[in-house]
């Protein structure tokens, strides 16, 4: 199913408002995309610069005409792409730069000074610009304040906090929110995942479609999360706790990895306490931990939400892992414990 600018409306009247001043054609000349990953802001930055470039009548992006064939593809002739893979048409071999440099910025201000394609617009797609070196993003900035006519900047960052504020300023900011879940879930239906795996990775996906999709897929992760059920959720003797912890001290690697699908189930056993009965929140957890969401008091989920803070501080301290698995089960296997039958 090809995505439209249609498909974003959800997000709200920033986009609906976005939508109509394509229509009337009267869109500013520069634009800053953000939002976390995984939301769609390259996605739509295409579909804007399709929109820019399309001729058909009626609503634009047609997604049809030779025009949009070519900005869906980043091969229009009046579109110029800036990326860490490298000025459009250079680099081939995909590898990513450190940052992008001020050259880059200087041969698109070039670019943007000779004459279109049949007198139409150009586009300048800024893909990760938080990633332009300060004297890249000094360099774009007169262009920002006076485009050459018909020509439109699309910036997009997920780091704005790497940007100079005078760019930012000399922007206007879209900012895209995490997905409802029904979203999630219509997008992850029409790639084939199963419907149990689709409802397994809404709550670690928190509204990004594209970290739903990876999830989805990553089996590496779903064996990385029985693991982590397992060991925190099901042991119940101390006797255990030091041939798990031995068995995890050399995989500091996957430290972050670990304890974020742990707040996650943590958080997931918060919201039934709070009358969410999905049964995907407890499954595959032991009835002790079933309990303990229906009956523990709120401050038994924020004391382990801070134990699991307090691992990952230490384990960014160098302090031993081994040592910090082994406390962190402690705490765990001492609150299951408590509600066992």
């Amino acid at each position: 199913m090809k995505i439209t600018l249609t498909d974003f409306l959800p997000q709200g009247e920033e986009i609906t408002s976005l939508s109509r001043q394509i229509a009337g054609q009267r869109l500013v000349h520069a634009l800053l995309i953000t939002g976390e990953e995984g939301l769609g802001k390259k996605t739509l930055a295409r579909l804007i610069a399709g929109a820019l470039l399309c001729r058909a009548p009626g609503e634009r992006p047609c997604g049809s005409c030779r025009d949009c064939l070519m900005a869906e593809k980043l091969e229009h002739p009046d579109l110029i792409l800036i990326s860490r893979q490298g000025p459009e048409g250079t680099e081939k071999s995909g590898k990513e730069r450190a940052s992008i440099p001020v050259d880059d910025i200087r041969e698109a201000v070039r670019a943007c000074g000779v004459k279109t394609l049949d007198s139409g617009n150009r586009v300048v797609l800024i893909f990760e610009a938080d990633k332009m070196t300060p004297q890249a993003q000094n360099c774009l900035l007169k262009t920002l304040e006076e485009p050459p006519e018909d020509t439109y900047f699309i910036l997009v960052s997920e780091h704005t906090e790497s940007l100079l504020t005078t760019v930012i300023s000399r922007c206007r900011p879209v900012r895209l929110h995490p997905w409802e879940d029904a979203v999630v879930k219509r997008v992850l239906t029409e790639r084939g995942i199963p419907a149990d795996r689709a409802a397994q990775v809404l709550p670690a996906a928190a509204g990004s479609i594209g970290k739903a999709i990876r999830l989805a897929g990553d089996e590496e992760y779903w064996q990385r999360r029985g693991e982590v059920i397992k060991a925190f959720f099901a042991t119940v003797r101390r006797s255990d706790i030091l041939s798990i912890s031995t068995a995890w001290k050399d995989r500091k690697s996957e430290a972050e990895d670990f304890w974020q699908i742990l707040e996650l189930q943590v958080r997931q056993l918060l919201l039934r306490h709070l009358g969410n009965k999905d049964a995907q929140l407890t499954a595959g957890m032991p009835q002790a931990w079933v309990r303990f969401a229906d009956q523990a008091p709120p401050e038994r989920f924020a004391a382990l939400l801070d134990a699991v803070a307090e691992a990952r501080k230490q384990t960014l301290a160098s302090v031993n892992f081994q040592a910090v698995v082994e406390q962190l089960l402690l705490i765990f296997m001492g609150e299951s414990n408590q509600w066992q039958t």
